[in-house]
C-alpha cells in the first residue's frame, strides 16, 4: 500500500464519531505517525508495545495465524488494535457520551 493510501485511510478514521485519535508504528515499536502529542505517544507506545508482542506470541502458538485486530474495552475508551508484519495501529475512540455529556 503507498503512503499516501496509507495517509488517506488514517485521515478518513479520525474524521469518524467518537475517535480520538490514532497511532501509527513499527513492528518494533517506534511511532510512524500520530495525531496525540508526543509524550502520550511515547507513554502509550511503551505500556502497549510488550502486551502487543505477548500478544502476538499467543495467537503463533495457539495456530491463530489470521488474527489481525483486537479491540480492548474499558469503561471511557476502546482501543482497536491492527497489526501486520510491518506497523501496528493503534486507534483509540471514546465511547457514546451521556445526556448529560459526561463520559461514562
Amino acid at each position: 500500500m503507498a503512503l499516501r493510501e496509507i495517509q488517506t485511510a488514517l485521515d478518513r478514521v479520525q474524521t469518524l464519531e467518537h475517535v480520538t485519535g490514532y497511532i501509527c508504528m513499527t513492528s518494533s515499536g517506534v511511532p510512524i505517525r500520530t495525531t496525540f502529542d508526543e509524550e502520550y505517544t511515547k507513554n502509550l507506545v511503551t505500556q502497549l508495545q510488550p502486551f502487543l508482542e505477548r500478544i502476538k506470541r499467543t495467537i503463533n502458538s495457539i495456530g491463530l495465524k489470521d488474527v489481525v485486530e483486537l479491540r480492548l474495552k474499558t469503561k471511557k475508551l476502546e482501543y482497536l488494535l491492527r497489526t501486520d508484519n510491518l506497523c501496528t495501529f493503534i486507534v483509540l475512540q471514546r465511547h457514546e457520551k451521556l445526556k448529560n455529556g459526561i463520559d461514562e
